[in-house]
Parts: C-alpha cells; sequence; structure tokens
C-alpha cells in the first residue's frame, strides 16, 4: 500500500504503473532495473526501441519544435473560440439574436461539434498518422474562418463556425497522442502543462487582441485576421510537424537477435536470416515531409471510431470526464458570464477593455502553468522513489494529489467573483479573483489529462476524445440556462454552486486514488474491457 495505493492481488504492474529511477538499490523492496534504459538516472518508460526513426529516440530540442509548433496551433484554434466573448453584445446587435443563442451556437457550440469530429479523427490518426490531419486541418480552418469573416446572417456564421469547430479537432484532440508519442512519462507533466499553457494563452491573448480589433473594425474582422494567420501557419506545420505515430516499437533483442540454423557458416545466412538484425535507415528530411505512408497500423477504422465510446466504460475515464468537464467549465464559462456582467451596469465595459481583462490572466499563466506541470511530474518522482511498498515504483494515482492544492485554489477564485459582483465591489477585485480562478481550473485541466495519459498511453487519443465529447456536451447544454440563473437567482449564487461542483469533484478522487491500481488490473483483465479496446 505505497502512498495509500491499494495493492492489486490480479497484477502487481497493471498498465500505467510504472518504474523510476532510485539512487539506493540495496533494498531488498527494489525492483531489478538494471536492464532498463535509462536517462540521467530515471528508467525511460516506455522503453525507446532502436529504430532512429522512432519518435522517442528524436532528439530533445526537435521534440519541444514539435510540440511548439502544434501547441500553438492549438492555441491559435482556442483563440478563434474565445475572440468572440468580448463582443457578444455587438454580435447580438449584428446578427438580430441573443445573448443566449449568441454564446451557444457560435462561442460554444463548434467545442462540441469539435468533440464529435474527434471520433473520426482519432480513427483515422491510429490508421495514417497524425501527420496528414494536423496539415490538412490548418488548411481548412483557414478557409471555415474565411467563409465566417463574409457571413451576412445569422445561419450562416453559425454553419461557418460549424465547419470551423469540425476541423479543428486534429490541433485539440490529437495533442495528447502526439505527447505520448514523443515524451517519456517522466517528462509528460510538463510538456502538457507546456500545451495547457499556450492554449490558455492563445485565449486569453486572442481575447486582449479581438476586443481591439472588434472595437476597431467590427467583430467581422477577428475572422478575417485569423484566417490570414492560418493561412500562413500551412508551410510551417508542412515543413516542422512530421509523422510522430509509432506502432510497431521493438525492443533491442527484437532488432538484434539473429536466428539461423547451427550449421550454417556466417557467409552463408540468407536475406530471411538477416532481416530482423538490420536496423531501419533514418528517414532524410525529404522522406519526412511525405504527407501519408499509407496504412501505418491494421486497426479497424470503424472499431476506431466507436473506441472512445467503449472507454466511457473504464472507471478513471469515467472519473476524468468529470473531472474536466467541471474545470473547462470554470475556463468557459467563467470568461462568458464574465463578459455579460462587465458589459452591464455598474462596469459597462467595452469590448477591448473587456479583452484587456485576461492579460493578467495571461501573466499569471506563463508562471502557473508550468509551476504545476513540474510539480507534477516532480511529485510522481518522489512518490515513486519513496514508495513503501516497491521502491521506485511510480503509479498514475500520485497525479491526482495536486488536486488538493488546485480545487481550493479555484474554489476561492469562484466564491471571490460571486461575493465581487454580487456586492458590485472594484474592478480590481474582479481581476484578482479571475486569476485566481484560472490558476486553479488550469492546473485541474492538467491533472486530468496527465492522470489519463498515464494510465491508457495507448489510447490517450480516444480517452481524451470521449473526455472532450462529455465536457464540451455538459458546457454547450449547461451554459444557457446558467446565464439565465444570473440574472434571476445572482451572480453570488452561481459561482457558489460551481464551487460546491467542484469540491464534490474532488472527495470523489479519494476512491479513485485508493482503489485506483485494483481498478486498473480489473479492467486491463476484464474480456469485456478488451473486446471494446481491441
Amino acid at each position: 500500500m505505497g502512498w495509500g495505493v491499494l495493492e492489486s492481488s490480479r497484477a502487481a504492474c497493471p498498465r500505467g504503473t510504472s518504474r523510476v529511477g532510485i539512487k539506493d538499490t540495496s533494498d531488498d523492496k527494489v525492483q531489478e532495473l538494471d536492464t532498463s534504459k535509462r536517462s540521467g538516472g530515471v528508467v525511460l518508460a516506455p522503453q525507446p526501441s532502436d529504430d532512429p526513426n522512432d519518435p522517442l529516440n528524436w532528439t530533445l530540442k526537435w521534440k519541444c519544435l514539435h510540440l511548439f509548433v502544434l501547441c500553438f496551433g492549438s492555441a491559435v484554434t482556442n483563440a478563434t473560440t474565445t475572440m468572440l466573448t468580448p463582443g457578444l453584445e455587438p454580435l447580438t446587435k449584428q446578427f438580430m439574436s441573443n445573448e443566449s443563442d449568441i454564446s451557444t451556437w457560435v462561442v460554444t457550440a463548434p467545442t462540441f461539434w469539435t468533440s464529435f469530429a474527434a471520433f473520426i479523427v482519432v480513427a483515422g490518426a491510429d490508421i495514417w498518422g497524425r501527420r496528414p490531419f494536423y496539415v490538412y486541418s490548418v488548411m481548412l480552418l483557414a478557409i471555415a474562418n474565411f467563409a465566417a469573416e463574409i457571413s451576412t446572417t445569422f445561419p450562416m456564421l453559425a454553419i461557418a463556425r460549424t465547419a470551423g469547430g469540425l476541423v479543428s479537432a486534429p490541433l485539440f484532440t490529437l495533442l495528447t497522442a502526439t505527447i505520448a508519442d514523443l515524451f517519456f512519462q517522466h517528462q509528460r507533466g510538463r510538456s502538457i502543462a507546456v500545451w495547457n499553457v499556450l492554449l490558455n494563452s492563445g485565449a486569453q491573448v486572442g481575447s486582449v487582441f479581438a476586443g481591439f480589433v472588434t472595437d476597431a473594425f467590427g467583430v467581422s474582422a477577428n475572422f478575417l485576421i485569423t484566417g490570414i494567420l492560418y493561412t500562413a501557419l500551412i508551410p510551417v506545420f508542412y515543413f516542422t510537424v512530421f509523422e510522430s505515430a509509432y506502432f510497431n516499437r521493438k525492443t533491442e533483442e527484437d532488432v538484434t537477435t539473429i536466428n539461423v540454423r547451427p550449421d550454417k557458416l556466417s557467409a552463408e545466412w540468407d536475406e530471411e536470416d538477416l532481416k530482423g538484425s538490420i536496423r531501419p535507415e533514418k528517414f532524410t528530411y525529404k522522406q519526412k515531409l511525405v504527407m501519408s505512408r499509407g496504412r501505418l497500423s491494421d486497426k479497424s477504422f470503424f472499431k476506431g471510431m466507436i473506441k472512445p465510446l467503449g472507454l466511457i466504460s473504464s472507471p478513471i475515464v469515467i472519473y476524468s470526464c468529470f473531472l474536466n468537464a467541471v474545470v473547462f467549465l470554470f475556463l468557459v464559462g467563467v470568461s462568458t458570464f464574465m463578459s455579460i456582467l462587465l458589459s452591464a451596469p455598474p462596469y459597462d465595459l467595452s469590448p477591448s477593455q473587456i479583452g484587456l481583462t485576461n492579460l493578467p490572466v495571461f501573466v499569471v499563466g506563463l508562471v502557473t502553468g508550468p509551476l504545476f506541470g513540474w510539480m507534477s511530474d516532480a511529485s510522481v518522482a518522489f512518490m515513486g522513489r519513496h514508495n513503501g511498498t516497491s521502491k521506485g515504483m511510480a503509479e498514475p494515482e500520485f497525479r491526482l494529489v495536486l488536486l488538493l492544492i488546485s480545487t481550493p485554489i479555484a474554489m476561492l477564485g469562484l466564491l471571490g467573483l460571486g461575493m465581487s459582483f454580487q456586492n458590485n465591489l472594484k474592478f480590481v477585485w474582479i481581476v484578482v479573483w479571475m486569476v485566481v480562478t484560472n490558476v486553479g481550473s488550469l492546473s485541474g485541466i492538467q491533472i486530468a489529462i496527465s492522470y489519463v495519459i498515464d494510465c491508457h498511453p495507448e489510447h490517450s487519443a480516444q480517452a481524451f476524445a470521449t473526455i472532450n465529447m462529455v465536457s464540451a456536451a455538459i458546457v454547450t447544454v449547461g451554459i444557457n440556462p446558467i446565464i439565465g440563473m444570473l440574472g434571476t437567482a445572482g451572480p453570488f449564487f452561481v459561482f457558489a454552486c460551481m464551487a460546491a461542483v467542484a469540491a464534490v469533484v474532488t472527495v470523489m478522487a479519494l476512491p479513485m486514488y485508493v482503489f485506483g491500481k485494483k481498478i486498473r488490473a480489473w479492467y486491463e483483465q476484464a474480456p469485456w474491457a478488451q473486446r471494446l479496446l481491441a
């Protein structure tokens, strides 16, 4: 029972349990690690192959560049959603609609369609790889934003936004799979933190920039600018984002062993004898630019589409859905509520002024996002090295410990926002509590994503598609009634209810932490579960 995580009688090391470097190997509880590949004393998980084309063997600089380009594209895509938040009032006037319909069909609904399209994207990426989906996504997003810019009616705008939501799926959903492709387990917390920081920064900076653009040129000008930006990103993606999917990773023994008859001389070894020992040649830069290499795996496209639905049977994914949905509501919902409340008396802020409220959030997020990412990896490594049951063994459940920090921060921020709006406090208090809420919410999303990737590394994209779908559906359906509650029950009641939900979800983490290893072992060996994920 290391750190309160109960051991499983079904399997000592179920999927997700990994080994970390340890300094003292004299203890008889220490697992044998001598044959494992290491980096800086840390046992690498997963173990890389000897293939130079294995993404795990890419240089760290190239991995970081690859991740940064994708995260930047993801940030721009997130900005295309939040950039409309400061301009809700001008949008309602321009298209003669109301705030609820604009918030539902233009701001939040595209997120739902992104999650819907993720089922197709994830299934295809597991067969034909990630690269074609990333590059084509940027191309189609440019077209979708140009279409939104020329929209003259609300239905036209809603259709263009729906199309944009559908084709943006790769830049949201496949990032978890790419992180699992490129980075070892002890690096994933920081990688996810970088992604979340840039994703969140896109939302904040996009809102600030869009506020000024809306005041100067109108709401539609934002679509023109993002369309031009996506057009500029097309060559960047084409020349820097290479294929990271690698489905047939072999160990060193698989690569170097030669099996021949004892009576054969080395000069008589034929091609069949030697093919197991020949290492693939490293791809040239020109070969890496190929958009498609055909089928990279034997997986079924249809089964891949329904696999995310099958993952809902996993208690770990179910819990992560609730956790992510709650914090996603904080990030998306709070910014929408802020726009509505700040544009009304007694504040009466313009779109540019509302956009500027995101600037402090952006600055603080640049510090706290990477900090929580480092804390996530460091806490798992520390708890693994000092695991009383089996030193050197790290469990995915160790990621959940940081909820004891992130949830109280988010709850404090939500309660502060509710009191500030309810009592018409000075504007500075609203900004302070908005920053606090964002810090807690951003770290909560990092925890949810890291936990799922550690538990289901082979199905990380499918798991994230499931989580995203549930979260987007809850936010899309729930945001309209909550906007109504702001006027009837008051801001404090709404924000206090959100804080209470955060507390409930965190309490639910306790059984997941204690019984998580047993659940993973049971789910891994359940025949019906394996049929769903086959």
